[in-house]
């Protein structure tokens, strides 16, 4: 059984779905996803099984819950992270709580996280309950190492506002973890064209 992701988006105004569904299908345009990619079902989707899922979720919730959807993980942990830190900012842009439940998740302080207004309910943010260690992730036999903003090289070292990612003894920044992303995989693909 696969481990799943889901999320539930509450008190967004109607008048902005359409704008959300915008942002899912960017995100899942934005790259290559090992897991399925990220999608959302509310009032205004019009695919059935999208549909009867908000419907099933309305019925059981009670709060103002205006917009739903889950991913199957396929053993990415960047992929669970992408959608963690989307999910963050859509609570920061639109001033809403976002839930996500992930029973599954190897961190039992990260299977459930609320967002309100970008921040944790003990007005943390993300970073901070993020482990300070690079998050791996294996192309075509090789680690890219992806340092959250958070992370420390030396002790005494500054923080960086920005992603650092290392690969092939190249290390870079990028102001996201979703650039970052991009920008490795097109050094990992420019380094496998010299090679042959």
């Amino acid at each position: 059984m696969r481990r799943v992701l889901h999320y539930q988006l509450h008190g967004l105004p109607e008048q902005r779905l359409e704008r959300l569904h915008e942002q899912f299908e960017s995100l899942a345009a934005a790259r290559t996803w090992r897991c399925d990619p990220p999608w959302v079902a509310s009032p205004r989707s019009t695919g059935l099984f999208e549909m009867e899922y908000f419907r099933h979720l309305k019925l059981e919730e009670t709060r103002d819950l205006c917009a739903a959807g889950f991913v199957k993980m396929a053993g990415d942990e960047t992929d669970a992270l992408i959608i963690t830190i989307f999910m963050r900012d859509l609570s920061a842009e639109y001033g809403i709580r976002v839930a996500m439940r992930d029973e599954d998740h190897p961190l039992a302080k990260l299977r459930r996280l609320d967002f309100q207004t970008g921040r944790l309910p003990s007005g943390l943010a993300l970073e901070d309950v993020l482990a300070k260690r690079p998050v791996i992730k294996k192309v075509r036999g090789e680690r890219i190492f992806f340092y959250p903003p958070t992370f420390r090289l030396h002790s005494q070292g500054p923080e960086s506002p920005e992603w650092a990612y290392a690969l092939c003894g190249i290390r870079a920044y990028a102001p996201t973890l979703l650039e970052a992303e991009q920008e490795a995989l097109k050094i990992l693909r420019g380094f496998g064209h010299l090679g042959g």
